[in-house]
């Protein structure tokens, strides 16, 4: 539950959801607009994945003993 209240694990979680939706989404739409979904669906979920990764980093620093 202490993770639902470090905001760089609920943004990221939220960003990769939906670069995930988008880049779905950007590969099954016969639309002309599929490629402006893959490039933010990518950028986004790129950002969420680095997101995630700084919040397991921090989790990881503080469990160090001083």
């Amino acid at each position: 539950m202490n993770k639902l209240f470090d905001l760089r694990f609920v943004i990221g979680t939220f960003f990769l959801i939906v670069g995930l939706l988008l880049l779905l989404y950007g590969f099954f739409s016969s639309e002309s607009d599929q490629s402006v979904n893959r490039w933010c669906g990518s950028i986004f979920s790129i950002f969420g994945f680095v997101m995630l990764l700084l919040s397991y980093q921090k989790k990881a620093d503080e469990s160090t003993p001083d």
